[in-house]
C-alpha cells in the first residue's frame, strides 16, 4: 500500500484550480454536493479509510454524469480522485484508466490545470511500475511528467511542478536500477531534478524530498553523505513531528549497517522503534478524535433533525387546530342562522290563523281604504272565531244577503289576499296546477288537460312545493286549503 501523504498539497492545488478554472456552469447544489463528497474522500484517505473514500468518489462521479451532458469538470476531478486512491492502494491499472480519462476530458475542454494533474498521476503510476529492466514504463512517466512540468511551471503551479520534478528524479533512479554499472549521466540527471524539485519545494525537507534523497545518495554509494543529511535533518525536526524521524531513523539504521557500524545501527533501530510507536499512538489518538468528532457531529444533526421535525409538528397541529376552530365557528353560524329561520317559519305557521282572523277582526289591516266602510264594520260587534267561520261559511252557500259595506269589504279583503298570493310568487300556471289538483286530477290527466307533457307539470309542481314551503301534493292541497286558494 502506498499512502502518499506528500501528494496532498498539490492535489488539493489542482482541485481549487480546476474549479474556478474550468468555463461549464452547473446546478451550484450540484457542484457543491461534488465538491463536499470529494473533500469528505480526502478526509477518509487521511485516515487510510480507502474503501469508504473510494465510495464517496464514485458517488461524486455518478453526480457529475447525470443530466444531459453532465459537468466535465466535476467528472475529472472525481475521476482524479479515484485515481490518486487506486494509486495509493496498489492498483495501478485502476489508476492508469481513472487518470487517463480525466486527461481526455482536459483536452477536449482545454483545461490545463486538469491535464497537468493527470499526467502527474499517469507519471506516477509509471514510476510505480518498475518491475524489472525488460518490464519498466520509466520513458513513457519521464513524458508524461516533462508535460505536466511544462504545464505547471510557467503558470506558478509549484505543488504540481515540485511532484513533477520528484518523480522524474525517482524515474532516473528507476533506469538505473536494472544496471550492472551506474550510468553517471542518469544518475546526473536524477540529481539535477532533485534540485530543482527541492528549489522549487522552497528548500524544506519534505516527506517526498527525504524519500528521494535518500534513494539518489544510496544508488550513488554516497553513505556518509547520507547518514550526515539524516543527522542534519533529525536536529531541524520537532519532536513531535513523530512520522518524520521515525522514517529518518529507519534510513539511519540501513545507511550505518551498511558501512558494518552494528552498535550505531542498533541505537537507531531502536529509535526508530520508539518514534514508530509515538507516531502510531499518535495516528490512532487521531483517528479516535475523529471518530469522537463523527459521532458528535451526528449527533447534533439527529437533535436538530428532531427538534426540526417537533416544530414541524407542533407547527401543523396548530395550523390544524386553527382551521377546525374557524370551522367549527362558520357551522356554528350557519346552524345558528338555520335555527331562527326554522324559528321564523314555524312562528309564522302558528300567527297564520290569527293573521287571517285579525283582517276579519280589523278590517284596516286588509288594506280597505273607504271610510265609510271602515265605519260600519267598527261599529259591529265584535265577534269569535266560530262565528266568524259560521257566517262565512253562511255567505258562501248564499243562506243570508250581504249588505253593501260587508260586499266591498269582502271585496277588498280578497284582493289583499291575491296581493298576498302574489309575493309568494306563485304564476297564473301554478295556481292553475293547484286548482285542477284540488279537482283530484293526476299530474297525466293535468298535462293532457292542459296540453303539457307530465314532465312539465311535475316541474311546476316541484316549484309550487317550494313556494308553498310543502313536500307533497297532500301537504300542497291542504296548504292552498288553508290559503284559500
Amino acid at each position: 500500500m502506498r499512502v502518499s501523504i506528500y501528494s496532498k498539497p498539490a492535489f488539493s492545488l489542482f482541485l481549487l484550480l480546476a474549479l474556478f478554472s474550468c468555463g461549464h456552469k452547473i446546478d451550484p447544489r450540484q457542484e457543491n454536493r461534488v465538491e463536499t463528497l470529494l473533500d469528505e474522500a480526502e478526509r477518509l484517505t487521511s485516515q487510510s479509510r480507502y474503501d469508504e473514500a473510494v465510495s464517496l468518489a464514485f458517488e461524486a462521479l455518478k453526480i457529475a454524469d447525470s443530466g444531459d451532458s453532465g459537468d466535465k469538470s466535476a467528472q475529472a476531478l472525481s475521476h482524479l480522485t479515484l485515481s490518486k486512491l487506486f494509486l495509493q492502494t496498489s492498483r495501478d491499472s485502476l489508476s492508469f484508466d481513472h487518470a487517463g480519462q480525466a486527461e481526455d476530458i482536459a483536452v477536449q475542454e482545454r483545461d490545463d490545470s486538469l491535464l497537468a494533474a493527470a499526467l502527474l498521476l499517469k507519471g506516477k503510476v509509471c514510476s510505480y511500475s518498475n518491475y524489472s529492466a525488460e518490464q519498466n514504463r520509466d520513458d513513457e512517466g519521464i513524458d508524461y511528467l516533462e508535460n505536466a512540468l511544462a504545464l505547471a511551471e510557467p503558470r506558478g503551479w509549484d505543488g504540481i511542478a515540485a511532484e513533477s520534478c520528484y518523480f522524474l528524479c525517482e524515474l532516473y533512479i528507476n533506469k538505473n536500477r536494472w544496471n550492472d554499472v551506474l550510468d553517471r549521466q542518469i544518475y546526473r540527471k536524477a540529481g539535477e531534478w532533485l534540485e530543482k524539485a527541492e528549489e522549487i519545494d522552497g528548500g524544506r525537507t519534505s516527506a517526498r524530498s527525504l524519500s528521494s534523497r535518500m534513494r539518489y545518495l544510496r544508488q550513488g554509494d554516497k553513505t556518509d553523505e547520507a547518514i550526515n543529511f539524516c543527522t542534519r535533518i533529525i536536529g531541524e525536526t520537532p519532536e513531535t513531528d513523530y512520522l518524520k524521524l521515525y522514517q529518518i531513523y529507519d534510513h539511519l539504521t540501513i545507511l550505518y549497517l551498511r558501512k558494518g557500524n552494528t552498535k550505531l545501527a542498533t541505537e537507531t533501530h531502536q529509535n526508530y522503534s520508539y518514534f514508530m510507536q509515538l507516531y502510531m499512538r499518535q495516528k490512532g489518538d487521531d483517528i479516535l478524535q475523529n471518530l469522537q468528532t463523527e459521532y458528535q457531529t451526528e449527533l447534533k444533526d439527529r437533535q436538530i433533525k428532531t427538534r426540526t421535525g417537533l416544530v414541524f409538528l407542533f407547527g401543523a397541529l396548530f395550523i390544524l387546530a386553527l382551521v377546525a376552530i374557524v370551522q367549527f365557528i362558520r357551522l356554528n353560524r350557519q346552524i345558528s342562522q338555520k335555527n331562527k329561520s326554522i324559528q321564523s317559519i314555524a312562528r309564522s305557521r302558528e300567527m297564520l290563523f290569527a293573521v287571517i282572523a285579525k283582517d276579519l277582526y280589523d278590517p284596516a289591516l286588509a288594506g280597505i281604504k273607504d271610510s265609510n266602510t271602515l265605519d260600519f264594520i267598527r261599529k259591529w260587534p265584535t265577534m269569535s272565531e266560530d262565528e266568524i267561520r259560521q257566517r262565512c261559511a253562511s255567505l258562501s252557500e248564499g243562506d243570508a244577503p250581504m249588505d253593501p259595506v260587508v260586499v266591498n269589504y269582502i271585496s277588498e279583503l280578497m284582493i289583499s289576499r291575491k296581493k298576498s298570493l302574489g309575493t309568494r310568487g306563485l304564476s297564473s300556471r301554478e295556481l292553475e296546477i293547484i286548482s285542477l289538483s284540488k279537482e283530484g286530477l293526476s299530474d297525466k290527466q293535468i298535462a293532457d288537460k292542459l296540453c303539457l307533457s307530465t314532465r312539465t307539470v311535475s316541474n311546476h309542481k316541484y316549484r309550487i312545493y317550494s313556494k308553498l314551503e310543502v313536500s307533497g301534493n297532500t301537504e300542497m292541497l291542504a296548504k292552498a286549503e288553508e290559503l284559500g286558494l
